[in-house]
């Protein structure tokens, strides 16, 4: 079981203050039998690579007994590697591979080392990319194409559509040129909002196409899938994923349980579709550190979280890095 992230503490302060080149120690890989893995977003993988603190995050990530990682390479900002179909909003200083760099430091520091394709089929609404093929989004019933998700306006591609399908690939194919690679991760934005329709059919086709592409390349690449509860992702989002786990398309799932309580977190689990994808699969339940309205923003409220989970016993991720560091950061400070 991980420990917790006290050195997160430093870490924060730190970066803040220092750039360094100094090198963590190697550590030797830890096989886990269970997932306990943490998301790191785009934005720290860039300001750890280029300050040279990413060596130092994941020799602690290791060292409290984590053994993954799933790390933002394709989101709201743009992506960590060249496409030259989607400008690129993530500034880049020259010199530095982040995608790279993440993958052969996370290998270092004996971790697995997961590229998240975290937006999926989703796009802001004002990305040039959809500025610039408006035919590959969805429509909505009266013409429009985007709907607010997480607080802003997003649109979808259409997984049906050949050309999204090629592009999508070719994301595919950067994502793949990091050879320390040990799997990509899709998530629930990896989904079509039933607004738009009924896609279950395309959505399973493309899943399958991404399957047999990646496999081509890298027989032992795992691809994980990061889906919320079964039933919800089916009737909500067109993601009809344990069929998926079933016919071997996906050969890891971590759950997405983003519940408020310890006891929300033990019903949802019960109807959330692990038990029989853990037939086929590796699985783990994936939760929620950051602030929520009212509750303690203090470790405890996760601690309370994954002991409902190991009691069910399974491995978990947490999402994410940042907020379970600024829970300890913040934990700290006198009151």
């Amino acid at each position: 079981m991980p420990q917790p992230l006290k050195w997160s503490i430093s870490i924060v302060f730190l970066f803040t203050v220092l750039i360094t080149r100094h090198h963590a120690p190697a550590r030797p890989a830890y096989n886990s039998e269970k997932i306990y893995g943490l998301w790191l977003t785009d934005v720290s993988v860039l300001a750890f690579t280029y300050t040279s603190f990413l060596d130092e995050v994941l020799h602690g990530m290791a060292g409290s007994g984590y053994d993954r990682v799933y790390f933002s390479v394709y989101g709201y900002r743009g992506q960590l590697y060249p496409n030259k179909e989607r400008p690129d909003r993530i500034p880049e200083l020259p010199f530095f591979r982040p995608l790279q760099s993440m993958a052969k430091e996370s290998r270092r520091q004996g971790l697995k080392p997961f590229a998240w394709f975290e937006f999926g089929l989703m796009l802001p609404a004002d990305d040039a990319l959809a500025k610039k093929h408006p035919d590959w989004l969805l429509k909505l019933p009266d013409g429009t194409t985007a709907i607010e998700n997480t607080g802003i306006q997003t649109v979808w591609l259409d997984p049906a559509h050949p050309e999204v399908q090629a592009y999508i690939l070719s994301h595919m194919n950067e994502i793949l040129k990091a050879k320390d690679l040990a799997g990509i991760q899709l998530d629930d934005h990896w989904a079509i909002p039933r607004e738009f329709g009924e896609h279950r059919a395309a959505l399973t086709a493309l899943t399958q196409k991404v399957h047999d592409h990646i496999k081509a390349k890298n027989p032992e690449l795992i691809l994980s899938l990061s889906p919320n509860a079964y039933d919800f992702s089916r009737e909500k989002y067109n993601q009809d994923w344990l069929p998926w786990v079933q016919q071997g398309l996906v050969d890891e799932v971590v759950i997405q349980v983003y519940r408020p309580t310890p006891e929300a977190v033990a019903q949802t689990i019960k109807t959330s579709g692990i038990e029989t994808a853990a037939q086929y699969v590796p699985v783990g339940i994936g939760l929620y550190t950051g602030y929520r309205q009212g509750q303690p923003f203090t470790p405890d409220a996760i601690d309370q979280q994954i002991e409902v989970v190991e009691q069910k016993d399974f491995g978990y991720a947490l999402f994410s890095w940042e907020y379970l560091a600024l829970r300890y950061l913040f934990s700290a400070i006198p009151k």
